[in-house]
């Protein structure tokens, strides 16, 4: 395979309902230099074939099934894989504007950047996600040189600082994603957070969970990585995949 700027790396277990709006996003980039690395951990539902058809539409499209249910593994595992100068890790159930990649590249040379994320817009009109992602925002913008963070959903990175640092540390059960710029951050890598181009993340564990326990959790998981340390047991109930926000009957 050819060389490419961006591998889009993105983990699933049972998204068949979000993974498509997002391959439907990706498929109309204006920028075009990237492949699609689908890291799938045994999804039981229509995944795996919803996920298939845009082998048709998508150049340089890869489904890739592992048995680990650990979000970082999956991470690792399409990253492992990836021939992309920089690797881009998107959570399944987020969506990107059509001019995303070609403003991200824009960026990434106009300020020499190592790694980079977006903010988390809603997709919906939930207040509870309004309100989370908005405080999510304020506080990877405010605090991006001195204790800089990227939230899951959207974490961009040059793959050989990712594998310079070991990529995710997969003993973390939760909070993965900030260990990992962590890291970066400690060697010197140049990061920043931007407003644009639009990232619209979906609500639907901000919903499932209310305000009250998701600002519970956020807090408690912030608190315990700055005083504590990485998360590697659970502090609070944190279930991966697409099922979990399915109505139990």
């Amino acid at each position: 395979m050819q060389s490419l700027f961006f591998s889009i790396i993105i983990p699933t277990l049972n998204e068949e309902k979000n993974l498509p709006v997002l391959l439907t996003s990706l498929k109309k980039q204006t920028f075009r230099d990237f492949e699609v690395i689908i890291s799938d951990s045994g999804s039981t539902d229509a995944t795996p074939v919803k996920a298939r058809t845009y082998e048709r539409v998508i150049r340089f499209f890869h489904f890739f099934t592992h048995k680990s249910k650990n979000v970082s593994a999956a991470r690792n595992y399409g990253a492992n894989l990836a021939k992309g100068e920089f690797l881009v890790f998107f959570d399944a159930d987020v969506e990107v504007e059509e001019s995303f990649f070609e403003e991200i590249k824009k960026k990434i040379a106009s300020y020499q950047l190592d790694a980079l994320t977006v903010w988390n817009r809603p997709k919906t009109n939930s207040l509870t996600g309004k309100f989370i992602l908005a405080l999510m925002n304020f506080n990877m913008s405010l605090f991006q040189h001195i204790k800089p963070a990227a939230n899951g959903p959207c974490i961009i990175i040059r793959k050989e600082l990712f594998k310079k640092i070991k990529g995710f540390d997969d003993s973390i059960v939760f909070g993965e994603d900030f260990n990992l710029i962590q890291k970066a951050h400690k060697l010197g890598a140049k990061f920043e957070v931007f407003k644009t181009p639009i990232l619209y993340v979906s609500t639907r564990r901000f919903e499932k969970e209310g305000l009250l326990l998701s600002l519970y959790k956020s807090l408690k998981a912030i608190a315990h990585q700055l005083f504590i340390g990485p998360i590697r047991k659970p502090i609070f109930q944190y279930e991966m995949g697409g099922q979990y926000y399915e109505d139990k009957k």
